[in-house]
């Protein structure tokens, strides 16, 4: 490379050594040498010192050196194509930050809306039904003998990205001389439990979906007898339970 001999040209002629050349330009004296011996050349932004250095036009330094002169144009281009490359880049991914910061901005304000609607509602409403709170959290309220519990309620945290309560359910609790009837309305499921008081095993009866009572099949003759017995009260608690639930917790 010509380029190779220009500096050794400018390097004898200012009555340096190769070391000391290096020490201007912040490189190691081989690596001066290689650039004498045309093993390597330096990069452009060198070339631009070594011309204001020495005074030297860079038309001179680069005059018939075809090859670096084409070298430097393919690694300007490369670096050009590079700089697009990041460029898009960084706009993509600035676009997807933007993006998810109004994302969480607007479930934010819908999820602060929602949290404010529900927990006001919730609690407005057990208030107006006469439910009390008990120290372990949970709001009680007594009716014909009949227990109706609800648990403390608050919206699951933002990072949760859920819009509702968690746990949505409501205990109504019948004690008899002889058992405990237990039902437990939530969200999608009834479930019935007839608990012997004096051996403490637990019965399970059948409910339909809407809390219909369902015809009593292969029960136990404590847990059929119980069943009938208390039938009329069961309906009783299905219906005021279902009007609780409903009272309480909004869609």
């Amino acid at each position: 490379m010509n380029i190779g001999k220009s500096i050794r040209r400018i390097r004898t002629e200012s009555n340096m050594s190769q070391e000391e050349f290096a020490k201007i330009f912040f490189v190691t004296r081989q690596t001066v040498s290689n650039w004498e011996c045309e093993k390597s050349y330096p990069d452009l932004n060198t070339i631009v010192k070594i011309s204001d250095r020495f005074g030297i036009s860079l038309d001179t330094l680069l005059k018939e050196d075809k090859e670096m002169v084409n070298d430097i144009s393919e690694k300007t281009t490369l670096g050009l194509k590079w700089n697009k490359i990041r460029q898009t880049v960084f706009i993509v991914i600035s676009i997807i930050i933007m993006c998810a910061v109004v994302s969480l901005s607007v479930y934010g304000i819908i999820w602060h809306g929602r949290k404010n609607k529900l927990e006001n509602h919730f609690n407005d409403s057990i208030s107006l039904l006469g439910f009390s709170e008990t120290d372990e959290r949970y709001y009680v309220m007594e009716n014909n003998n009949t227990s109706y519990i609800l648990p403390h309620q608050e919206m699951p945290s933002f990072w949760d990205f859920s819009t509702d309560f968690h746990a949505k359910h409501l205990d109504c609790s019948y004690e008899t001389d002889l058992c405990v009837i237990n039902v437990r309305i939530s969200e999608d499921m009834y479930s019935l439990t007839i608990t012997d008081k004096e051996s403490g095993e637990d019965y399970y009866v059948d409910i339909g979906e809407k809390g219909s009572l369902l015809p009593v099949e292969n029960l136990p003759e404590f847990a059929e007898k119980q069943y009938c017995d208390n039938k009329d009260t069961i309906k009783s608690i299905l219906e005021k339970g279902t009007g609780i639930y409903n009272k309480v917790y909004m869609d």
